[in-house]
């Protein structure tokens, strides 16, 4: 298994790099707005991240498209809707009550517990719990990243996903020699394997990202059915097995409870919507 799946492929890399280099662009931003002084155009944007500004100007666009940055009329850049709906979900609140959420379910069943979102290709941690003495240092880091397609919290955050959609958001990745043995190897693999799952609303994945280890995974949804984020157990296999039954009882109504705290509503169990795509 490669030992920072992270730089499992090239396309994960810059993937990943784009993702720094727009948080960066974003932060600047909403400083910049919060000081009350006049805002950045992306040519000072730039300047002030440190960047080229051919790459401010992509960034840029993209973030618009995306709706996370907003030009106004005399062209500086102001943080828009999806930014704030986006933080409001994610917040430190949310962050923060999540421990004791997750610090129950490592306990009670002697593995890890862990809360991620998704980002294109990739699983963002923000916050794991552990069972005394059982979690390598490097797998419980905040903001560690994991393949979409080869982890248990990635499956749950692609339960929604058509296979049109998992074709397309997969197309140019190499899937063959990332995750453990069972981990997918295609597109339509991935989709075989949530299409299992989808009906109990709990992901199991037995040695997909390393030899011996399963996740159970259960999305977080909001009022509107939409995942937007995941609770996971991960364990050694031979243990997780004989405590299956708990332990999807315990991730639905952490995901729920976890949905009740960040504000996302009511129907938060790991039933999926009918006819969506969930999280881009």
């Amino acid at each position: 298994m490669t030992s920072d799946p992270s730089r499992a492929t090239p396309a994960a890399s810059t993937t990943a790099s784009s993702l720094r280099t727009g948080l960066r662009m974003l932060n600047a931003v909403l400083e910049r707005e919060l000081s009350g002084r006049t805002g950045f155009n992306v040519s000072r944007l730039a300047d002030e991240v440190g960047i080229e500004r051919s790459k401010a100007s992509r960034t840029a666009q993209e973030l618009c498209e995306k709706g996370y940055l907003q030009r106004r009329d005399d062209t500086t850049l102001r943080v828009a809707e999806a930014f704030l709906a986006t933080a409001a979900s994610l917040g430190p609140g949310w962050l923060r009550g999540s421990r004791p959420v997750l610090r129950r379910l490592a306990v009670a069943h002697g593995a890890s517990a862990r809360l991620s979102v998704r980002d294109g290709v990739l699983v963002r941690l923000l916050r794991a719990e552990s069972a005394a003495g059982l979690a390598e240092p490097w797998l419980t880091r905040a903001s560690l990243v994991t393949p979409c397609w080869c982890t248990g919290a990635g499956r749950a955050l692609l339960l929604d996903h058509t296979p049109r959609e998992i074709a397309g958001l997969l197309d140019g990745y190499e899937l063959i020699g990332v995750g453990g043995p069972r981990a997918a190897r295609s597109a339509e693999e991935l989709v075989l394997a949530n299409a299992r799952d989808r009906a109990g609303g709990v992901v199991v994945a037995h040695g997909e990202f390393e030899h011996g280890v399963s996740e159970y995974a259960v999305p977080v949804r909001d009022a509107l059915g939409h995942i937007r984020a995941t609770v996971t157990v991960l364990g050694a296999q031979r243990d997780l097995l004989a405590r299956e039954k708990a332990l999807r009882a315990d991730l639905t109504g952490a995901a729920a409870t976890l949905a009740s705290l960040s504000g996302l509503g009511p129907r938060t169990s790991g039933a999926p919507r009918t006819g969506a795509a969930g999280t881009r």
